[in-house]
């Protein structure tokens, strides 16, 4: 947990790095579903989830970025 000293930028920062965290241990478990889907629509459906799981994040990416910017000019 932030400390209470902390800026809402870094707090923010924090925050999406451990989305980011999340998305990417995510991204990587559909990636092996999608390689072991035994039929057309499962690899489908899970090509479909992996893509948006993508999606989101390159969004956090972006975001992250700018609050780092934040954090750095304070």
């Amino acid at each position: 947990m932030p400390s209470d000293s902390s800026s809402q930028p870094e707090n923010d920062l924090l925050e999406v790095k451990g989305g980011l965290d999340i998305l990417s241990t995510l991204r990587e478990e559909f990636e092996q579903w999608v390689d072991e889907a035994q039929d057309k629509s499962k690899n489908e459906a899970l090509t479909n989830v992996l893509a948006h799981i993508e999606v989101l994040e390159g969004q956090y990416r972006a975001r992250e970025a700018t609050l780092e910017k934040q954090a750095k000019t304070g």
